[in-house]
């Protein structure tokens, strides 16, 4: 019996702390659950419609801000309605842009390049290619949206592959090329708990513990090998023709802005460089006006010290970086 006692009080311990913690971090802008589910449409994820949530970035939490998903769950100051005469930018994080205030993300840019248009945000973070069609129709068939700017990172086109974990409707099976229907598994168990717990999702939203990101780093020459792998260019032709069919038919030519490499290199930056290279000639060819931001980037940082990123620990556009993307996007709007 006496040999229990330390083992219990050591035990104490740890659960004392434990709830310590837990009263200490929902005094902070801890980043709350988001709920995120098919909420409005089977392939496509959203926040519950009028969802107040929080995030922040990192252990620190930098950035943080208080945030309220719109009427279809979306990060948008407004609620969406029918109206063909509004526009449509579709993308993922780079377009929601949560670490950033509501008027310095592209949607409103856009909105004050084009003279207080209706522009309706349609992000979704860790999201790609394949989804940014899906929320195409969705917006062509419910409001009526005749304009669209496609906001683009590198990864797009390959992230559209079945099991990158970048995509949240149908993928491309990477073995043999086909269209799979796709849905993220609804939270159980575990993970319901973490929703209500501050202290769990500090541990998997700011310190961004991922025990399957932890397996693999235990395993580099898998990693490694994973990371060697090229996307053959007849799976990348798939995903682009299955992107540009997918999208409605408009009265106006989509916009696609591609982002540009913003100083990376390397063999990886390489490949997403040609990927984007055959989307222009796709999206040429099927009518579509693509504007490469690389170059609009560069006149910025020859003529500015200032950074385009919102911080070293965050590859994001900054304010500038959207204003930037928001100019070009409203300029090839102006003159199709």
């Amino acid at each position: 019996m006496t040999r229990l006692r330390p083992l219990r009080l050591l035990l104490l311990g740890i659960l004392l702390t434990l709830f310590g913690l837990e009263l200490l971090l929902r005094l902070l802008p801890v980043s709350t659950a988001t709920r995120v589910d098919y909420h409005v449409a089977p392939t496509i994820l959203t926040y519950p419609p009028h969802l107040d949530f929080t995030v922040a970035t990192g252990w620190d939490l930098k950035n943080a801000r208080h945030l309220r998903s719109n009427n279809y769950g979306f990060v948008d100051t407004q609620d969406f309605v029918p109206d063909p005469q509004a526009i449509a930018v579709i993308g993922d994080s780079f377009v929601e842009a949560n670490m950033l205030a509501p008027d310095d993300r592209i949607g409103p840019a856009l909105s004050r390049a084009l003279g207080g248009a209706a522009v309706y945000s349609m992000g979704g973070p860790g999201s790609s290619l394949l989804d940014y069609a899906e929320r195409a129709r969705l917006a062509a068939s419910r409001f009526g949206i005749q304009r669209f700017v496609f906001v683009l990172e590198l990864g797009d086109v390959q992230q559209a592959l079945c099991g990158s974990g970048n995509h949240h409707g149908p993928c491309i099976d990477p073995k043999s090329g086909a269209f799979t229907p796709y849905a993220r598994p609804s939270a159980t168990g575990l993970k319901t708990w973490a929703r209500h717990s501050a202290l769990a999702q500090y541990v998997f939203s700011q310190l961004k513990f991922n025990p399957a990101r932890l397996w693999q780093s235990l395993r580099p020459a898998i990693a490694a090998d994973h990371a060697q792998k090229t996307m053959p260019q007849a799976l990348t032709h798939g995903i682009l023709t299955r992107f540009f069919d997918g999208l409605p038919v408009t009265s106006h030519p989509p916009v696609v802005l591609i982002d540009g490499p913003r100083g990376r290199d390397g063999a990886e930056t390489d490949r997403q460089l040609a990927q984007m290279a055959e989307l222009r000639a796709t999206a040429e060819a099927a009518g579509v006006r693509v504007l490469d931001l690389t170059p609009h980037f560069a006149a910025w940082r020859a003529a500015s010290p200032l950074s385009l990123e919102v911080g070293p620990y965050d590859g994001h556009w900054n304010p500038l970086g959207h204003r930037i993307a928001a100019e070009a996007a409203a300029e090839a709007l102006r003159n199709p």
